[in-house]
């Protein structure tokens, strides 16, 4: 490919690092955590005061069977304050569990935890079985929606640990009764992690699609526009230079300035420069793997020149969308790369040897615009075929692949309209004819 792909640029692209605002970050971790917090939770308690209730009936059966005593039911008191407090406490901080009102739940529920299980020890050959302690785990099934999920699972599997241990140290006298003692303990740990992996897997949805929403915003800003990373850092800057004149007009500061102050004037001007001059180049597509939380760090961009910033919108959409399929799946492309190259196609008009007409099916002499993608660590088989769908939106491509890598090249018409996006039967068809 022409276009000045050569090392320097390659070496010059790789020198600017991005990071992702901290205002995207925020907003991306307020929508998820909203969506798949409060909401699910409220699922969550309703599913575990259907299984409270549950092992609450069970225990009125089984109460006759309690040798003379209180029965099981200081456990059940103790559990019933413990919910009180928990919920009160939970609605006084706006449905939010922090570390400390965790721990205190924690601690809380040893109690009737230990209560049931002192109650039901060595009545396991009559069919008693603890309840209290079984419903204890299903408290922490909210509180999984409410705040991360390793910590619950990990007391709740520690209950069940004590269940069990309870149940196999009565196998001398209770037999085969042994299996409904592990029955309860699968019980206090069977919904609390079937809560994890539901709040994990919607979690993940919404963050995937809130990150997206975010960096989808930046397909429709002017070619020089500057994305959230560059706002915050001319707000700074602005804000640093302020206070610096401020202090020199009010005479905190005397003129000619002190070293320490000229020293920082230099750095506020060299900074300036420096925004400036990247402000040139840094097109969308900078912004857009900057801002994107699944994006950043794993797809470089080496445009020195800034012509993604000549894409129509419709084809900026479809070259962040491939780059989304390419690497936006964390849980199954840990080892995927990707790096965009894109650059000016050169001698294409008149030449029988240019870049066009080495495009597979077509020889687009009025493209002037060519972008790579290098893709490592992801073979041609893995790839969506949407995300072919979404390379024909941008412009004309063809694909090389080897061993170790996989590169595809794209022909775009900047001053056209891109052709809309077809499925893959049409591909398909559309070969057949050829």
């Amino acid at each position: 490919m022409t276009g000045g792909f050569d090392e320097a640029t390659v070496t010059a692209g790789r020198e600017q690092s991005f990071r992702r605002p901290a205002r995207s970050a925020r907003a991306a971790v307020d929508a998820y955590g909203s969506h798949g917090g409060t909401r699910l939770a409220l699922g969550a308690a309703v599913a575990a005061g259907i299984l409270i209730a549950a092992q609450l009936v069970h225990a009125i059966s089984i109460a006759p069977y309690f040798p003379p005593g209180p029965g099981p039911w200081p456990a059940w008191i103790g559990l019933a304050a413990v919910l009180v407090a928990g919920v009160s406490a939970v609605a006084a901080l706006s449905q939010r569990v922090p570390d400390w009102l965790f721990a205190a739940l924690v601690v809380a529920l040893a109690v009737p935890v230990a209560l049931d299980v002192a109650a039901t020890a060595g009545l396991l050959h009559v069919g008693v079985t603890p309840t209290a302690a079984a419903a204890a785990a299903m408290v922490l099934m909210p509180v999984a929606a409410l705040r991360g999920t390793i910590a619950p699972l990990a007391a709740s599997s520690v209950l069940a640990a004590v269940l069990a241990a309870e149940a196999l140290l009565q196998l001398p006298t209770a037999g085969r009764n042994v299996v409904l003692g592990l029955a309860v303990a699968g019980v206090a740990l069977l919904p609390v992690a079937l809560t994890v992996i539901t709040v994990r897997g919607f979690r993940r949805l919404a963050r995937r699609e809130v990150d997206l929403s975010l960096v989808q915003s930046t397909v429709a800003t002017p070619r020089s526009a500057v994305g959230m990373r560059a706002s915050e850092e001319l707000a700074q800057l602005d804000f640093d230079a302020e206070s610096l004149l401020e202090d020199v007009g009010a005479g905190r500061v005397a003129i000619p300035l002190p070293p320490e102050k000229a020293e920082l004037a230099g750095q506020l001007a060299a900074r300036l420069r420096v925004r400036l001059i990247e402000g040139r180049t840094d097109t969308w597509l900078r912004h857009a793997v900057a801002e994107s939380a699944y994006l950043s760090g794993r797809v470089e961009v080496t445009d020195p020149n800034g012509l993604a910033g000549k894409l129509a919108p419709s084809q900026r959409e479809g070259l962040l969308f491939a780059l989304w399929l390419i690497v936006g799946e964390r849980s199954r492309r840990d080892s995927a790369r990707a790096t965009v190259l894109v650059g000016q196609v050169d001698g294409l008009v008149g030449s029988g040897a240019g870049f066009a007409d080495t495009v597979t099916g077509s020889d687009d002499p009025y493209a002037d615009l060519a972008i790579a993608i290098a893709i490592s660590g992801l073979a041609l088989r893995h790839l969506d075929a949407a995300m072919w769908d979404a390379v024909e939106s941008v412009g004309t491509h063809r694909t090389t692949s080897n061993a170790e890598h996989l590169r595809v090249d794209i022909l775009c018409r900047t001053d056209q309209p891109p052709r809309p996006m077809t499925s893959t039967r049409e591909r398909g068809a559309r070969t057949r004819e050829t």
